[in-house]
């Protein structure tokens, strides 16, 4: 059961707005640092040139703006590849869009690593995670980037970076993926048909903000995996096979999950008929799914609306639980979901609201969700303190 209305949080109020101070402040630090220099150069690419090649000739911390036009770039695996710390990759789509298209032999399309990194055996295993080799400073903003099989935009090993207002669709692997990287923010990106895993990505990441973002027609919306400090606020899921997975998962440079938030989103409609082929883990996700937190500690679940997803709402469990076999010993992560608060969300129209499957998980807990009491498999749910 749920705590009743007269549950009370000692000084709410006072810790929320210690919350707010400290997400404008960590706002401000990201924003400074990824602001460009004064005197930074500022190149523009037109219609037909070349982004690449401005790329190539740019010192750190310039500026790259590129004009409305199709661009078809000449690289045999990625189409744009940068290595320098502090750029700024600026397209001018209020004049018209600026795609980024696959072309020719293609798999990625926006490629952002320190140089050790650029060809990884394994992508979520990057070498600049070992070696500690970092950019710093990353800004894209105002691109269509479609058509890749692999990634659409991928980063690894980038601290303070900015991800704002491009289109990423049918990249078939993931549309837009941080790996081992910090200090960062998503806004205001529109993903979509990304068929074999997730569309917008938070993997083995420390302290981003992803926030009024729309993820839709993927396997899976918006990921946060093996990471800390996250904070996805204001994002609509729908149209998706699951709409928001926060999970942990073996075998990476980065062995916890914590402290992440999940907050304020609309999780819609996710009832997609799952399009991953059978050779991708991901396939075995059932479609009508909004959340799922598995194995995830201290995750705060709280004021989302879940509504009219097919099989459930929410569900919070061990992975041990979910697939046995997942947990095959030996282990180097801890499966078990503690510390997760579920708090104050509305539940409209879905099949069931929660499927509550923790295994040896401690300390989770429910509180002021509506309605209530809520259409549960596998409880009872215990009850916030």
């Amino acid at each position: 059961m749920q705590a009743s209305r007269g549950t009370r949080q000692p000084n709410r109020f006072v810790l929320d707005r210690v919350a707010r101070r400290a997400s404008l402040a960590a706002a401000l630090a990201i924003w400074l640092a990824s602001a460009p220099a004064a005197g930074a150069p500022r190149i523009v690419v037109h219609n037909g040139e070349s982004i690449q090649a401005a790329i190539d000739a740019a010192p750190a911390g310039a500026t790259i703006v590129v004009k409305p036009g199709v661009y078809h770039e000449a690289g045999a695996t990625r189409a744009v590849t940068i290595t320098q710390s502090g750029i700024r990759l600026v397209g001018q789509s209020r004049q018209g869009p600026v795609v980024l298209e696959q072309s020719g032999t293609q798999t990625q399309g926006i490629w952002v690593s320190p140089a050790d990194s650029l060809d990884p055996a394994d992508p979520e295993l990057p070498p600049c995670g070992v070696s500690n080799q970092r950019i710093q400073g990353f800004h894209l903003r105002g691109f269509t980037v479609q058509g890749f099989a692999g990634f659409g935009v991928y980063l690894s090993c980038v601290d303070n970076f900015r991800i704002r207002k491009n289109t990423a669709t049918a990249n078939l692997t993931y549309a837009i993926f941080p790996v081992r990287s910090s200090h960062g923010r998503m806004s205001r990106n529109v993903v979509s048909g990304t068929i074999n895993d997730a569309c917008l990505y938070v993997g083995q990441d420390d302290t981003v903000v992803v926030n009024h973002n729309t993820a839709s027609d993927c396997v899976i919306g918006f990921e946060i995996e093996n990471s800390q400090h996250v904070r996805m606020a204001h994002n609509t899921a729908t149209g998706n096979t699951a709409g928001i997975l926060v999970d942990i998962v073996g075998n990476r440079q980065v062995t916890t999950i914590s402290d992440n938030q999940v907050v304020r989103n609309t999780i819609e409609n996710n009832n997609l008929p799952n399009p991953a082929p059978p050779s991708q883990d991901t396939s075995q996700i059932p479609a009508g799914i909004g959340l799922i937190v598995t194995g995830a500690d201290q995750t705060l679940v709280s004021r989302n609306l879940f509504k009219d997803n097919g099989f459930t709402a929410l569900t919070l469990l061990s992975p041990c639980v979910g697939d046995p076999a997942f947990c095959t010993p030996p282990l180097d992560f801890d499966p078990n979901p503690d510390m997760n608060r579920v708090v104050r969300n509305t539940f409209e129209g879905n099949a069931l609201d929660v499927i509550y499957l923790p295994g040896d998980g401690q300390g989770n807990c429910f509180a002021k969700n509506k309605p209530a009491p809520l259409n549960v498999s596998g409880g009872p749910l215990p009850v916030c303190p």
